[in-house]
């Protein structure tokens, strides 16, 4: 009796096993079946004004029977304003394929210094796979997010530069132009008409941070910045402001900051 118990004991464990191999196999194909990725973030660099298409894919680790259409849903967490993008509703992998593909038209107007964001999610799908086995659900639950970084460039032909300012604890006294070679404005701030009104009236704070790029040819520049007071950005021994006009590439066209009077200029070339 002894023998017949441990046999049948013996035979339990082994149907147990085979049981739960089966479910981790059938799990583990399910899983599979399920996942469904999305390209890496795409960088798309936009001529202000212009609009381009971006080509985008999903795609998925196993082909099923069906077609699957996934809804394209606009994140909460993009910044691109609604009226510069068009997204489809939707995006399909075709059946008896691995890849969707669709396209967004994006549009370089309200680009912020910072870039902008658009972020897309893809919603959850179910349906059901005819294969040679049989039957099957598809249950596909998309994790990751499509996410575009939008940033303005430049024509062909210019180059983007950087305006930095840190105001010290009177921004409203701080402004600032740009002259061509032909002492023609380029580009400023911190002006209405002649006056100097600052930038307090633009809604920044004390020690708060202006940033501003612009495209410029070719050329020899003058670069001045103003104070309204005249004792320049300075408010006492630990609180200074400062300024600086770069290259992208950290290259520094003009700079300064503290007490410098009432105007500090710097003359630069961009070749």
């Amino acid at each position: 009796m002894t023998l017949n118990k441990t046999l049948i004991f013996s035979l339990f464990l082994t149907f147990i096993a085979i049981f739960v191999s089966c479910e981790d196999d059938s799990a583990s194909s399910s899983s599979l079946r399920d996942f469904v990725g999305v390209e890496e973030a795409k960088n798309v660099g936009i001529v202000l004004g212009e609009t381009v298409v971006v080509e985008s894919k999903i795609y998925a680790s196993e082909s099923v029977s069906i077609d699957r259409t996934f809804d394209l849903i606009v994140d909460p967490s993009s910044t691109h304003a609604q009226a510069d993008f068009v997204v489809p509703a939707s995006v399909t992998i075709p059946a008896g394929s691995k890849e969707g593909v669709f396209q967004v038209s994006l549009t370089g107007n309200n680009i912020d210094n910072e870039g902008n964001l658009l972020v897309l999610s893809l919603s959850e799908l179910s349906g059901v796979n005819q294969s040679s086995t049989g039957t099957n659900p598809v249950v596909s639950k998309p994790k990751k997010k499509i996410v575009y970084n939008i940033s303005e460039v430049c024509q062909t032909g210019l180059t983007k530069v950087q305006l930095s300012i840190k105001f010290d604890n009177f921004p409203e006294e701080t402004a600032w132009e740009l002259y061509d070679s032909s002492f023609n404005v380029v580009a400023s701030g911190g002006f209405t008409g002649t006056t100097i009104t600052g930038y307090a009236a633009l809604g920044f704070a004390d020690q708060d941070t202006f940033i501003s790029n612009f495209c410029l040819a070719p050329g020899t520049y003058t670069f001045v910045i103003y104070d309204d007071y005249g004792d320049g950005m300075y408010t006492n021994a630990t609180i200074s402001g400062n300024y600086s006009l770069k290259f992208l590439d950290g290259t520094v066209l003009a700079s300064g900051g503290g007490d410098f009077g009432a105007f500090e200029d710097t003359e630069f070339t961009i070749q």
